[in-house]
């Protein structure tokens, strides 16, 4: 405690028992103490009233000191800072005494953080709009909707705090200076009038969940003018690439709704614009849909799974006091307040240690004791004993039981390499698979390597077949039609300019959501054409309503039309015996019962299970057409 003692702070402040300094800026310091009548560690908030130059400033600093004791008071919700005790200590002035969150500031996380993925966005957006919306209806505006003011837990769950220049409907407070608030998530009318209402709170959190989305401010600017000046006039910046997972055009509408410049034609609540903003989302499973539905009320059936701490409170991180920034908001300290460092990575707990799961080649779906988790690489908390599972389109699955101190640096995946028939309606054509001719005519059993690409042409005379197989995707003895092939008059010419766009055209019987070269290019349907420009591309390809999921390379000329060809569709039927339970396509939940219902999928290898209250039943099908399943559970 020799910090506490080189800076002349009490060892005790009231009954609390001082431990250490958190955090200290020019309007007061943070300390972490202890109730020692019941063992919590709080974050005491003291004032410094000698830093402030007037007394009417003083006045103004301690009416809003005791106006956060008095707000957040009222307020009883686990998304908001609780404050329990407020007091004064002779010789060093008031205190506030609150919950000591261990997390780290979402600031903090958002910009040197690591990487957080689209679910755990989600969990903080609906976090917060819960508690915004509590406030809301106890008729209090918060007034500094930012990063700077939530923390986030190690669990994942946001605490929003800071309700120093908060308001009451029914009270007034007076402002020291020319603009309450926090400019970048100000506003329009809470810059042009200075009156705010919970509408403008929707509007601080729209720029919040802008930001953590996008990784961009919706008005940015190198000076406070002009943000000002932006927020006031201009709409929202566009974000270019899109951001992965959202539909931008629907990414557009939710956000120009909640950004809108009058306050009546914003979402009526925040959590009304959170269920808007999950409308586009794409790129999300139905167990993780499930799960923020349920968090926002949505569907009641949905499962929600407990989380829980596995870090220790004990380890602080405090930076350095900024001294070159006046913070009479208080921001700075409060929230060094709850910073927890080391345990945030790598830890031991109840759930063991976490570890960095990776694959050969990457994009392996990891399942732990059959739950998906995620896709490699990735960072898991697991403890001795868990079964990991690594499944990759085109590969033999890997399983592996979690021993103590033992962490695999990568893991293999084997290609599944068999024995494919290729046929051809007519028969006799010569294949050739990867530009090179094979030996005998279709009918033909060729060696498939299922975890590479590969590129098959049947000639026949004048008649040609070719088509592009991803991995995983097989033939299966289907017999392929062989066509006439183009003729000069047909055959598509390359145009004179060879940076002229070429196109890609889909062909197949329902449609995808592509991506091109990593970026989102929306969805497109069948007959639909996309203008690339010449040369390889690589295709992210899916379908969630037809448990299709595939990458291709495809190679486009100038002028020309490349097409991509899908799949045809299957009806599944699944029945189970004696009982039955709910049937899941690739890990997706289909929404049928194992009790002979059918679901229309997509052709192609695809994982089964079925999950009853007795366990889980899994089966791997090559689906070539409509096929039934019947199995016992």
């Amino acid at each position: 405690m020799g910090d506490i003692d080189n800076l002349n702070f009490p060892r005790s402040i009231g009954r609390y028992q001082v431990l250490r300094l958190l955090g200290s800026g020019a309007m007061g310091s943070v300390v972490l103490a202890e109730d020692p009548r019941i063992k919590r560690k709080v974050a005491i908030k003291l004032m410094k009233l000698d830093a402030v130059r007037t007394e009417a400033d003083q006045h103004e600093y301690l009416a809003r000191f005791q106006r956060e004791a008095e707000v957040s008071g009222l307020l009883n919700h686990p998304g908001i800072v609780a404050i329990y005790d407020v007091g004064e200590v002779e010789g060093h002035g008031p205190f506030l005494a609150m919950e000591f969150v261990p997390g780290k500031p979402l600031d903090g996380l958002m910009k040197n953080g690591p990487a957080l993925s689209l679910k755990e966005k989600l969990r903080i957006t609906v976090g917060l709009a819960e508690a915004l919306d509590h406030a809301h209806a106890k008729g209090i505006v918060h007034r500094d909707v930012k990063p700077g003011n939530v923390m986030v837990s190690e669990d994942g769950r946001p605490k929003l705090m800071d309700f120093g220049i908060a308001k009451r409907e029914d009270a007034s407070l007076t402002q020291t200076g020319t603009f309450l608030g926090t400019p970048s998530y100000a506003s329009p009318e809470q810059i042009r009038e200075g009156t705010v209402d919970n509408r403008s709170d929707i509007f601080s959190f729209g720029v919040l969940v802008f930001e953590l989305m996008s990784g961009q401010s919706p008005f940015p600017g190198t000076s406070i003018n002009t943000i000002l000046y932006r927020i006031v006039n201009e709409p929202p910046i566009e974000v270019n690439p899109p951001v992965l997972g959202l539909l931008p055009e629907g990414w557009r509408r939710v956000f120009d709704k909640v950004l809108a410049k009058q306050p009546s034609d914003r979402h009526p609540s925040c959590l009304a614009f959170a269920r808007d903003l999950l409308d586009v989302v794409v790129e999300l499973g139905k167990d993780d849909r499930r799960e923020i539905m349920g968090l926002m009320g949505i569907n009641g059936d949905a499962s929600i799974p407990e989380i829980k701490s596995t870090s220790f409170d004990e380890t602080m991180v405090v930076p350095p006091a900024d001294h070159h920034r006046r913070s009479w908001l208080w921001i700075a300290p409060l929230a060094l307040a709850f910073v927890v460092g080391t345990g945030w990575f790598l830890f031991r707990g109840s759930k063991g240690t976490r570890l960095q799961i990776d694959s050969l080649p990457a994009g392996a779906k990891v399942f732990v004791n059959d739950l998906p988790v995620g896709s490699t690489p990735m960072n898991q908390p697991l403890t001795a004993g868990d079964k990991l599972r690594l499944e990759l389109k085109g590969y033999l699955p890997v399983v592996y039981e979690v021993k103590p101190n033992q962490a695999p640096s990568a893991f293999p995946m084997q290609p599944i390499i068999n024995e494919e028939l290729v046929d051809s309606t007519p028969q006799g054509a010569t294949v050739v698979i990867d530009e090179k001719a094979l030996e005998g005519v279709t009918p033909l059993k060729v060696r498939w390597n299922q975890g590479q690409t590969h590129r098959l042409t049947l000639t026949l005379g004048k008649l040609i077949y070719a088509a592009d197989f991803g991995p995983g995707e097989v033939p299966s003895g289907r017999a392929f039609e062989l066509k006439e092939a183009a003729t000069s008059e047909t055959r598509q010419e390359p145009p004179l300019d060879p940076n002229a766009p070429g196109s890609l055209k889909l062909a197949g019987g329902f449609s995808v959501r592509v991506k091109v070269d990593g970026k989102d290019q929306g969805e497109l349907g069948p007959g639909s054409k996309l203008p690339l420009t010449p040369g390889s591309h690589r295709l992210d390809l899916a379908s969630p309503r037809h448990y299709y999921k595939d990458s291709r390379t495809v190679s486009i000329i100038a002028g020309q039309t490349a097409t991509l060809t899908l799949p045809g569709l299957a009806t599944l039927t699944v029945e189970t015996f004696p009982g039955t339970g709910k049937v899941f396509v690739d890990d997706q939940d289909t929404g049928i019962e194992s009790d002979g219902s059918s679901v229309q999928v997509a052709q192609g290898r695809h994982n089964v299970s079925v999950r009853g209250p007795k366990g889980i039943k899994h089966q791997t099908v090559d689906l070539t057409g409509d096929k039934g399943l019947k199995f016992p559970l």
